[in-house]
């Protein structure tokens, strides 16, 4: 019988905002792309709901061998362009994940540290900040999905833009993180 377990959290817009910022910039085919930056949570997240296999459902498709198993796939059924675009939004969900995956499953074993549930928000939620990550995402999606408007067509709009991005994202992977707040005094 499968233990309940606490519902997992999918952040998509940040998957989504790196999805369309492949296609902007490497002229990839646009549905591909997007199914290759969300398919990694679609596939290990609800496998880890069922079977409990990881704390934050990152296992074998947010691994290098789930990459380019997925592309090959994605290659030999698809073609060439679909297999790049797909392979293209992997990584940059891997990109986007790259805190916690476990990459070079299964050749190497990863310790996972403990995951957030959503009973860890009702007990928490000051110190979990859940507003504040959805908000950071959303805000990234809100600068990629611009860069699609006529308002960013110079290079310089976009660079500037870009550089937010940057670091909004690198803000997002190195923020301080629930269970290392409990520990300081």
């Amino acid at each position: 019988m499968i233990k309940k377990k606490e519902v997992a959290l999918y952040p998509v817009p940040g998957h989504l905002a790196f999805s369309l910022l492949c296609h902007r910039y490497f002229n990839v085919e646009l549905i591909s792309v997007i199914v290759g930056g969300l398919l990694p949570d679609l596939i290990d997240k609800p496998l880890d709901d069922l079977f409990h296999i990881t704390p934050y459902g990152r296992y074998a498709m947010h691994s290098l061998t789930g990459l380019a198993i997925a592309g090959l796939v994605a290659y030999v059924l698809f073609g060439k362009q679909i297999g790049l675009a797909y392979s293209l939004g992997h990584l940059a969900h891997l990109i986007a994940d790259a805190d916690f995956n476990p990459w070079f499953w299964p050749f190497y074993d990863h310790q996972f540290p403990a995951g957030i549930t959503i009973v860890d928000l009702v007990r928490a939620p000051g110190k979990i900040l859940f507003p504040s990550w959805i908000l950071l995402e959303t805000s990234i999606l809100g600068l990629v999905l611009f860069l699609y408007s006529k308002y960013a067509e110079k290079k310089t709009t976009q660079a500037a833009i870009l550089i937010a991005i940057a670091g909004l994202s690198i803000y997002r992977i190195t923020r301080v993180r629930p269970e290392e707040m409990a520990m300081q005094p």
